[in-house]
């Protein structure tokens, strides 16, 4: 026994001498150690991402230069680690942040076809509230306990590591750091220069696959927001606003009080330009013409309403930024004429610049019209911030799905789009005045799943690669309810006889593996859209990019307000078309607001959520329950006693119950609607109790 504990012990002495050396090794030799660090990690992540252990290989292969440039930007991060002494500790921490970023990469584009960027860590908390959807619960913990532990013993690791015992010459070393960091900084602008790489990325996941996860991830970081264009002056949108524009500087945005402005009469809509429409657009989930799909066959037309529009109506390719995602960056687009091209890669700007600044939109401009604005959407009010940038998008009112009614889900989770023909339906009549009404519709969002439903499904479908025929046909299925939702709208419309544009079109394409030769199309960021209108409009069929589809709308109007619609409709086909809207579009958000005056004459709205007032009316004592009667409350209201949240029952719309309380003289209640993510999107009036 006693030879048994000497051996463990001697054993235990040899490994522990071992371990030491060798730390002590790579202290000394720690820059030497991180190239092969860099190196390995690099091919590590790009497997990840490209999820292929041998396409690392290919991409060195075929861009040694850049794979080599992204060794050198980890290198430069794990240099950092000279500055301290405790240089294992730094080296697996950088490590696991790196090798992390790679798998969350790789796990992401399983999911959809955007890869990570900076941006979506601002969303982090939005992921969260559907991660169920893409990933099961199984999994989610295992890869939760393998994340922790890799944390955890990497920090044991690095703690229990000997430090490095030489000299340290930070001086020097900062001055390095310092160096290299412009090193890199100039190596870029060279690459770009040479036509290596690219500062603007039209396609982000092409970009990843051509440039490398450190280089576009580094991107996403330091080139936020849009750089100032070199010829950026107030004489330069001087000259622009003389050139293509009339409704230009000092500008006096006077919004009208809803209350107080009138329709006119009905009757007048047959006389085509006397009044001003009601102007209603519907963003459509992943909507798209699937028969462009090739090899993909179908048993009818799943879009036959749409389709029938586009025979009758305005239509044309709508060219979206993303595939597969990004759905807030073509609602951007496309309500502000503004092109997501100039801002950095991977950008969202609901989660940037409009969180803070107001800008100017379609709902700002139709508001100086007498128009009442309103955003709907059937999914949760903070996704992608909505229920902030709206306020700065101009609008007076947002319905999301914790102030709507009577959901019906589908079987991946997400609300059907059949209810917003209500929704669209009351939002116009609770005004007396023309309405500007941008609806999101989801119900076609992925992940679309893996095991086919049942025969009840009205169309049957075969694909040519058959791994993938139960997603499409999950999918072609909820886009055929997505067109019978648009034909139900249109027939609602129809009954008020009231003058009305209506667009819809497809956000983006979903992320079922396409690429650009599996589409007729040619081209994964063509969706569709079409103009339903009872005017008599002229039917103007074109091809346009998101952010000129409303103005490209409004000029069949004839309506001119607003800056950059007016632009637009001005300067289309001009040779310097894209670098004055690069101008314009940096002066509003960025720069000195030079088009108006100097101000930006925007200020946020006091955005309303949903159309109805959700009100208590009574409470009462039931026994051992307490009853809250009142007006529109539905399955996310919450009822606050005293101050403090309670567990509560949805009976029906006039009804709320809680348990376990006695209600006194004085005390007060409160509903309030609350999401997913327990954020209080409003509330009631406070209530108060009395027994008279």
């Amino acid at each position: 026994m006693k030879k048994m504990i000497h051996f463990i012990a001697k054993f235990k002495n040899k490994i522990n001498i071992n371990f030491k050396g060798k730390i002590e090794y790579f202290n000394v030799n720690y820059l030497k150690h991180s190239i092969i660090f860099a190196v390995t990690l690099n091919y590590l992540i790009e497997a990840m991402s490209r999820h292929s252990i041998f396409a690392p290989i290919v991409y060195l292969v075929e861009r040694p230069v850049m794979f080599l440039f992204n060794v050198g930007i980890l290198f430069f991060l794990l240099g950092i680690g000279c500055l301290f002494r405790k240089r294992v500790l730094y080296a697996s921490i950088i490590s696991i942040i790196i090798f992390g970023l790679g798998l969350a990469n790789g796990i992401l584009l399983t999911v959809r076809t955007t890869p990570l960027s900076v941006v979506d860590l601002t969303l982090l908390k939005s992921a969260l509230l559907i991660v169920n959807l893409y990933i099961s619960p199984m999994l989610l913990i295992v890869l939760i306990l393998a994340i922790v532990v890799v944390i955890l013993a990497s920090v044991f690791l690095g703690l229990k590591a000997p430090k490095y015992v030489g000299k340290m010459y930070r001086v020097p070393v900062v001055a390095l750091i310092v160096v290299s960091f412009f090193s890199l900084v100039g190596i870029d602008k060279i690459l770009v220069n040479v036509g290596i790489s690219t500062e603007n990325y039209s396609n982000l996941a092409n970009a990843y696959q051509n440039y490398g996860l450190p280089y576009c991830f580094s991107n996403s970081i330091l080139k936020l927001g849009m750089k100032e264009p070199e010829n950026y002056s107030l004489e330069k949108v001087e000259e622009i606003a003389d050139e293509k524009l009339t409704d230009i500087f000092p500008v006096e945005v006077v919004i009208p009080d809803v209350e107080d402005l009138v329709n006119e009469p009905n009757k007048n809509a047959e006389v085509k330009g006397l009044i001003n429409p009601n102007v209603i657009f519907v963003q459509l989930e992943s909507f798209f013409d699937c028969t462009e799909v090739l090899g993909l066959e179908l048993s009818k037309d799943p879009i036959a309403n749409f389709r029938k529009l586009k025979k009758d109506f305005s239509s044309g390719y709508l060219y979206v930024p993303s595939v597969g995602a990004g759905t807030a960056n073509t609602e951007f687009e496309v309500i502000t004429g503004m092109n997501m091209d100039f801002f950095g890669p991977g950008e969202y700007p609901y989660k940037t610049i409009l969180k803070t600044t107001t800008c100017e939109s379609t709902a700002y401009d139709l508001k100086e019209l007498g128009y009442a604005t309103h955003a709907i959407h059937n999914n949760d009010g903070t996704f992608y911030d909505r229920h902030i940038v709206y306020s700065q998008l101009g609008f007076d009112t947002f319905t999301p799905i914790e102030y709507m009614y009577d959901k019906e889900i589908n079987i991946s989770g997400f609300a059907k789009d059949s209810m917003l023909v209500d929704e669209i339906i009351n939002t116009l009549n609770t005004t007396k005045i023309q309405d500007y009404v941008f609806a999101v519709s989801v119900q076609a969002h992925g992940e679309y799943p893996t095991e086919r439903l049942g025969e009840e499904e009205p169309i049957f479908i075969r694909y040519k690669d058959q791994s993938m025929e139960n997603q499409w046909s999950y999918f072609v299925n909820q886009i055929y309810e997505v067109d019978q939702f648009i034909g139900d709208l249109i027939k609602e419309l129809k009954k008020r006889e009231e003058p009305t544009v209506l667009v819809f079109y497809g956000d983006h394409l979903p992320n079922l593996g396409l690429k650009n030769e599996d589409v007729s199309s040619n081209r994964l960021t063509a969706t569709e859209y079409v103009v339903w209108n009872n005017m008599d409009l002229d039917i103007v069929d074109a091809d346009v990019e998101a952010y000129q589809l409303t103005s490209h709308v409004l000029k069949m109007c004839d309506i001119k307000k607003g800056i950059m619609n007016e632009f637009h409709q001005n300067s289309i086909e001009d040779e310097l078309y894209l670098e004055n809207l690069e101008l314009l579009q940096y002066d509003m958000l960025y720069g000195g607001h030079e088009i108006y005056g100097g101000i930006n004459p925007y200020q946020a709205t006091a955005l309303k959520m949903g159309i109805r007032t959700i009100k208590i009316t009574s409470v009462s004592q039931r026994e051992d329950e307490v009853w809250i009667s009142g007006n529109y409350f539905n399955p996310y209201s919450v009822v606050y006693y005293n101050g403090e949240k309670v567990d509560t029952v949805y009976m029906d719309k006039n009804a709320l119950t809680v348990s376990g309380i006695n209600v006194s003289e004085g005390d007060t209640f409160t509903v309030a609607q609350i999401g997913k993510d327990n954020y209080i999107l409003g509330q009631t009036e406070v209530y108060l109790y009395s027994k008279q």
